[in-house]
């Protein structure tokens, strides 16, 4: 979370500390200003030698304020400090250069400022832990020592085993315990992961270190070093991977003109792009990307089997993923910076900034290996549409060209994915809205409480707890602000699929309560009335409100499951893959999380907990809706 803000200057200059980076190894001083209230602060001396620790990871970008008026951002570490001053513009620019400088040099730094004012900047960045004396880091700064091979950042693997999602009912029996039919495997494995676990042919999984799930990942030999790029990877603790580095350099061209194939072929379906991109199509056609090496994979007649797709095409996904990852931290990340709208316009210059002071670059385990000279030209080829050197009279290989003749396909299959993650992901904000709003009506209770009244208010009081601490769900306008995405999202790819005057996602999902619910309903306030006890009767009021929220809540997962089931259908026949012999319930929509494995706590699935609390047995797929206790059906 961004925490509070240190005053540089009395003109609004200012400095903030940012997540997610830790600050700068090897300090030697606490990063808080104030470290050191009890002791007189040290006052800087025109002849104090200053030095700015890992000066390579200062980024400096301009950026206009919500009054149209510039200013100059230093992203150094988990620090933001911002000159809104022209005067201090290059000053600042000056010290983003430095390394190690005598103060009163500052004094010259675009001009000639007066040493008092210099001395206060100083001060200040020296008391917020961004400038330290010469004599306390002497020995720290920019080691070339670090600049070498690194151990792996991963845990060891838990298989040995190759494995594909056409093993789906296998895999997820053995990792959640619950088994789903491959015809419904894109409900709860997005698109852009279903590629994740195969194996290309050089024998390396085309989602390397970031493959879903993480207890398929496969231990492959990588050569792993300290990042040596200027910016926010320079030397951090996190090492990049040299291997899929090399495999990329060697098939850079092959991946550039298949990109640009690809590109012109979804402008072809989203025509209006070409005057502007946004960030909505961008994670579009980021997919739609990932989709043809997917759709490659998946499909059943000449499919590409397991250990044979080519490496342009597997490092072509890796680098387009890297893309998506930042559009989706744009749409659905509210921490560091506000989100922005799918409509947002968005350019190659503005994802590279944006990716550089969000961290976009940096994962769980590694930093991006790519320079910045050949992450521009990947974004000057998606997005400005200019062609890479050397890929004038460059002629695709066999495996290449052959995805690339299915690149239709391929789109269909991509925008059809989408629209099911767009639906199936609508489960969340509406769950934790029931979650709070249940909690809301809860907390009014006045009559005496039951065991299982209380026991259910605690788990309400812990779940809300968890979605204010731990979701980017936390606030109603997250949660509108997510679902307006989804919206736009399943709109856009409709268009693109060539269907017109199609209802939009939010009415399709809509709470409409029909004939076929009554009966549950009525099953569902038995439940509450036996568990609750009289206090039910005096607090009938709000049991209706309860009932009718949970109602709401049952109610969409049907409707979602009805959406996404006719999507997936249509997957399943792109694929030419067999239609599922059993409904998709409501409780297989949690598989995604369950794959998640056990690192860290996750939301429980709302009705997962009513289950527990209330010993009950909720049925819902998209047609029908039952309730029954659960020793009944054991």
């Amino acid at each position: 979370m961004i925490m509070a803000w240190v005053l540089l200057t009395e003109n609004l200059n200012h400095l903030r500390s940012r997540e997610p980076m830790p600050p700068a190894e090897n300090s030697t001083q606490a990063s808080c200003p104030f470290h050191s209230a009890a002791v007189p602060p040290r006052l800087v001396d025109p002849d104090d030698e200053l030095v700015l620790p890992m000066n390579k990871r200062t980024v400096a970008q301009y950026s206009t304020n919500e009054d149209g008026a510039t200013e100059l951002h230093l992203y150094y570490g988990d620090k933001e400090i911002s000159f809104d001053e022209t005067d201090l513009f290059a000053f600042g620019e000056q010290l983003a250069q430095q390394s190690r400088f005598v103060a009163r040099t500052a004094t010259t730094w675009g001009g000639n400022h007066a040493w008092p004012r210099v001395q206060a900047l100083l001060k200040q960045l020296i008391e917020a832990g961004v400038l330290r004396y010469a004599e306390n880091v002497a020995d720290v700064i920019e080691s070339p020592a670090q600049d070498g091979a690194r151990a792996s950042p991963l845990p060891p693997a838990q298989t040995t085993v190759a494995r594909t999602w056409l093993e789906c009912e296998d895999i997820t029996s053995a990792l959640t315990g619950r088994r789903l039919e491959l015809g419904y495997l894109e409900m709860v494995i997005p698109i852009f992961r279903v590629a994740h676990m195969s194996l290309d042919a050089d024998g390396r999984q085309v989602g390397e270190a970031n493959v879903f799930p993480k207890a398929l990942r496969l231990d492959t030999p990588t050569n792993w070093r300290t990042c040596i790029y200027s910016g926010t990877r320079f030397q951090t603790e996190r090492p990049m991977n040299v291997t899929a580095l090399k495999s990329m350099r060697a098939h850079w061209a092959q991946m550039m003109a298949a990109l640009l194939h690809i590109r012109e072929a979804y402008l072809n379906r989203f025509p209006e792009a070409r005057s502007g991109w946004s960030v909505g199509h961008l994670e579009r056609l980021a997919t739609v990307v990932l989709a043809v090496p997917t759709y490659a994979l998946m499909r059943s007649e000449a499919r590409v089997e397991n250990g044979h797709l080519h490496p342009a095409l597997s490092s072509l996904f890796r680098v387009t993923d890297g893309l998506r990852m930042t559009m989706h931290q744009m749409l659905f990340v509210p921490i560091g910076e506000p989100t922005l709208a799918a409509q947002a316009p968005m350019t190659s210059a503005e994802i590279f900034a944006y990716a550089e002071r969000n961290y976009s670059f940096h994962s769980d385990h590694g930093v991006c290996a790519g320079p910045k000279v050949m992450i521009e030209e990947f974004l000057s080829v998606l997005v400005d549409g200019q062609p890479a050197r050397g890929t004038d009279n460059l002629v695709l290989e066999p495996k290449v060209a052959a995805a690339l003749d299915d690149v239709q396909a391929a789109i269909d299959y991509g925008l059809y994915g989408l629209q099911i993650y767009a639906a199936i992901f609508s489960v969340w904000p509406i769950m934790t809205r029931a979650y709070q709003q249940a909690w809301s009506i809860v907390q009014t209770w006045s009559a005496p409480e039951t065991p299982s009244f209380a026991q259910f208010r605690e788990r309400l009081r812990g779940r809300v707890e968890q979605v204010r601490t731990s979701t980017y769900l936390a606030t109603e306008q997250w949660r509108v602000d997510r679902e307006t995405v989804y919206a736009d999202m399943y709109a856009n790819c409709t268009h693109g699929l060539g269907v017109v005057n199609a209802p939009s996602l939010s009415e399709q999902i809509a709470p409409r309560h029909t004939t076929q619910h009554l009966h549950f309903k009525q099953q569902l306030r038995t439940v509450l009335r036996q568990h609750f006890g009289y206090a039910a009767d005096i607090e009938a009021a709000s049991l209706d409100s309860l009932l009718a929220c949970l109602m709401d809540f049952f109610v969409q997962q049907q409707a979602i499951l009805k959406v996404a089931c006719e999507a997936q259908q249509r997957v399943n026949a792109l694929l030419g893959r067999a239609a599922p012999s059993r409904p998709f319930s409501v409780a297989e929509i949690d598989i995604h999380n369950m794959l998640q494995g056990k690192e860290g706590p996750r939301l429980p699935y709302l009705v997962d907990e009513l289950q527990d609390i209330f010993r009950i047995q909720i049925a819902i797929n998209k047609d029908t809706m039952t309730l029954a206790s659960a020793s009944a059906t054991a």
